[in-house]
């Protein structure tokens, strides 16, 4: 673990604070745009980066509040979108396990389901039959 004492100032305060606008816009907007087909692992994944981004977000409000005495609204913006996605994806492992367990359906994104069932592999060659 990298010591405080070793990313104080305003730059890593910087770098913490758009590394977590970066990381809650990504999960953001891979969580409606990536199909999930159901599946709870890929909820998982989205929720960690969003997680991550929250944590950048803690991460930086201390060294600017230490550099400045105020905290960026990239902080707050990096914080809001980890939450929202967090939400958002705690919200979709709802509707896949009342959908997968006791057939309820709750409003979902249309992405959210599709993207199941077997695929062709690009860059796979089936044997021939035969």
């Amino acid at each position: 673990m990298i010591p405080f004492e070793h990313t104080r100032g305003v730059g890593w305060a910087r770098f913490f604070a758009w590394t977590s606008v970066g990381l809650g816009l990504t999960a953001l907007v891979v969580s409606v745009t990536v199909p999930l087909a159901l599946q709870l692992g890929r909820v998982v994944w989205i929720v960690l980066f969003a997680t991550f981004s929250i944590w950048a977000a803690f991460m930086a409000a201390p060294r600017y509040r230490e550099a400045r005495g105020r905290v960026s609204w990239v902080v707050v913006v990096g914080a809001a979108l980890g939450i929202a996605t967090f939400g958002l994806m705690v919200y979709a492992a709802v509707a896949f396990i009342l959908a997968g367990y006791y057939d309820t359906v709750i409003p979902m994104l249309p992405n959210w389901t599709a993207g199941g069932g077997t695929r062709i592999v690009p860059g796979v060659v089936a044997a021939p039959a035969g």
